[in-house]
């Protein structure tokens, strides 16, 4: 089967260096997420990307990228030309992005195909569904976020964007409570995330730490994290690598104390490489019903599958299964995060180490690329074939 996807993913070199040209880091999540889902479905179909990179002003030097294609694997991408200009987004965006549809079809030799689309970026949709009606075709929207959650988007872009994602034929998503959100009787296949085999890479000179790598926001509990681990009488490092507005907190507040250490966005492989050599990795998000219903915290998953000990609040969907094998806070307070990090340095590390080996068995189980790629494989050619029906 053919499968043609609309999103921002690029090839893993051209985001590494995308990302590190960029003056304004676009954020990894979206890149490492579908890149493992491009992934999967090309284990047993025939896919080919339409790459819509994301661009703002101050970005680079550069104020546009041209058009070209890139293959990694057996996967093609498409970029489409891209500008910073309002008058871009306004006159041409959309059409570019057809565009470079247009070119990825051609290539597939054959006008049977399937859409899968990101549905966070409008432009995306409403191109991928005037692709989709000029060929009579399935298009699918990934689901990954409710829209409401996009804080930066205007409500009119919000409500534009909810309206499309409604009129699609069926989803992918990663939580119940992100189809409901749209059009719960749509046909979907829910997942909470996906896992795979990191690469091997060296080890940086640093050692005997803790790990925490993602969006430094109050909300996710990353500030809580911090003062409660400077307020502890733990020897050991924290590491705490990304970019958001507790950037600056957690820089100064390693000044005052040795043992935190703040590293701005990193590369996946440098990112990867810290979490694997941690003495456990820590998800301080807290629970919150809402959010929780409809998003997953994909760094839990990533940390799961990397074989080192994870101290984690109880996310429900990830509570159940990984009950047993996982260091799970009971409070998120201030106090209460505090004595997990204290509790957690006194426990024995071969018991540890045993639970993150049975918790990466089990997040490879449940969520290998191999294991997804067949229902979700499934799922598409079971939409597919009501085309004709």
């Amino acid at each position: 089967m053919n499968v043609l996807v609309f999103s921002s993913a690029m090839t893993e070199s051209d985001f590494a260096l995308f990302q590190s040209n960029a003056k304004i880091k676009p954020n990894p999540s979206n890149q490492n997420f579908y890149s493992k889902l491009i992934k999967a479905i090309a284990l047993r179909n025939n896919v080919s990307v339409v790459s819509h990179r994301p661009l703002v002003k101050g970005m680079f030097k550069d104020k546009y990228f041209e058009a070209e294609e890139n293959q990694e694997g057996n996967v093609n991408f498409y970029y489409t030309y891209i500008e910073a200009k309002k008058v871009y987004k306004l006159l041409r965006e959309q059409n570019e992005i057809i565009k470079r549809a247009h070119k990825a079809i051609e290539d597939f030799h054959s006008n049977d195909f399937v859409i899968i689309t990101d549905t966070l970026r409008l432009s995306l949709i409403t191109a991928a569904k005037k692709v989709a009606e000029e060929y009579n075709v399935k298009i699918v929207g990934m689901l990954t976020d409710n829209p409401d959650n996009l804080s930066y988007k205007r409500k009119s872009y919000v409500h534009h964007l909810k309206r499309n994602v409604k009129q699609l034929d069926g989803y992918l998503a990663l939580t119940d409570g992100l189809v409901q959100v749209f059009n719960g009787y749509k046909p979907s296949y829910v997942f909470e995330g996906l896992v795979d085999y990191p690469n091997v890479f060296k080890k940086d000179p640093i050692y005997d730490y803790y790990f925490f790598g993602g969006s430094l926001y109050e909300r996710y509990g990353v500030k809580t994290l911090v003062d409660a681990f400077h307020a502890s009488n733990i020897k050991s490092k924290l590491i705490v690598a990304g970019s958001g507005p507790l950037a600056k907190y957690i820089e100064h507040l390693s000044y005052d104390d040795y043992r935190i250490l703040y590293l701005p966005q990193l590369p996946k492989e440098k990112i990867l490489g810290y979490e694997r050599n941690a003495i456990a990795n820590i998800n301080p998000r807290p629970l919150n019903s809402k959010i929780d219903n409809e998003s997953v915290p994909s760094k839990l998953l990533e940390y799961l599958s990397n074989d080192v000990p994870v101290l984690s609040t109880k996310f429900p969907k990830l509570y159940g299964p990984f009950k047993d094998d996982v260091y799970w806070i009971e409070d998120t307070s201030f106090d209460g995060m505090k004595k997990a990090l204290e509790d957690f340095a006194l426990i024995d590390k071969e018991e540890a180490k045993r639970k993150a080996y049975t918790a990466k068995m089990k997040a490879f189980e449940f969520y290998g690329l191999e294991v997804q790629s067949e229902s979700i494989n499934h799922f598409l050619t079971s939409l597919s074939s009501l085309t004709n029906n």
